[in-house]
């Protein structure tokens, strides 16, 4: 099963062991579809299944079982919350999960280049970190200027042009 990091537990919340999530996608409406979801701690990922969820504005608040204080609250801070792929928020037009475009292979004009290694944010757009098979790493903004057609299910993102690899 393909799990997501949709949020981090950032701190407690009241005294009956509420913890406030920074939501990943800035999105919250599906928080409150969650029956149990993954805190990955210590590389670990333990299930807990999800008592409450209260959203307020861009606020999401977990109430997870077994989790009835803020003292339990606390060893779980800074963790990250994890659940099954098509759990997470739902994808716009044009969006693409991180993990997805990792590993895919950039083409031009029918040539493989490379393959995307991780993804780096950068303020208003993100970079596409990727070893080309010469054996260089390189960043690329993951703006239409540079990346073409993006093709998840054929595991293939087309760069436009290769001035930027150089």
């Amino acid at each position: 099963m393909e799990t997501l990091v949709i949020g981090i537990l950032q701190r407690s919340h009241g005294v009956k062991g509420f913890l406030r999530v920074k939501s990943l996608s800035g999105e919250t409406t599906h928080f409150q579809q969650l029956e149990w979801v993954y805190i990955r701690k210590g590389g670990k990922d333990i299930r807990f299944e999800v008592e409450e969820v209260k959203v307020s504005g861009k606020d999401v608040f977990l109430k997870l079982k077994g989790i009835d204080s803020k003292e339990a609250s606390l060893p779980y801070l800074l963790s990250e919350v994890a659940v099954p792929k098509e759990k997470a928020s739902p994808l716009k037009k044009n969006q693409y999960y991180y993990g997805d475009l990792c590993q895919c292979t950039l083409i031009h004009k029918g040539e493989e280049l490379g393959r995307v290694v991780s993804v780096v944010e950068s303020g208003d757009f993100f970079l596409l970190e990727a070893k080309l098979t010469n054996g260089k790493t390189v960043l690329i903004p993951f703006v239409d200027a540079w990346v073409g057609k993006v093709a998840i299910d054929e595991g293939t993102i087309e760069l436009r042009d290769t001035e930027i690899l150089e």
